[in-house]
């Protein structure tokens, strides 16, 4: 995560023999918007606001817009056919 709260991305290639690492250049991915920048910290800790997964994809924390509300919708007695029937 950059300063600017761009996400980041590195390539690494691993040397032949397997014993070490050769990082490539920083490339932004895109901005983001996650709450309080990077990572929360929590005592010494800090804990990352997002997450990728093996394949690649991945899961962020992101500030909602106060301006937005999305819309609720609430289902009372959902399934009660099924249980008189």
């Amino acid at each position: 995560m950059a300063p600017d709260g761009k996400l980041m991305a590195v390539a690494i290639q691993v040397d032949a023999d397997g014993r070490a690492l050769k990082p490539g250049p920083p490339a932004v991915l895109f901005p983001t918007r996650l709450v309080r920048g990077g990572a929360i910290t929590v005592g010494f800790r800090s804990r990352p606001q997002y997450a990728v997964a093996p394949d690649g994809r991945f899961v962020m924390n992101v500030a909602a817009d106060d301006n937005v509300i999305s819309p609720i919708s609430i289902v009372l007695n959902w399934g009660a056919e099924e249980m008189t029937a």
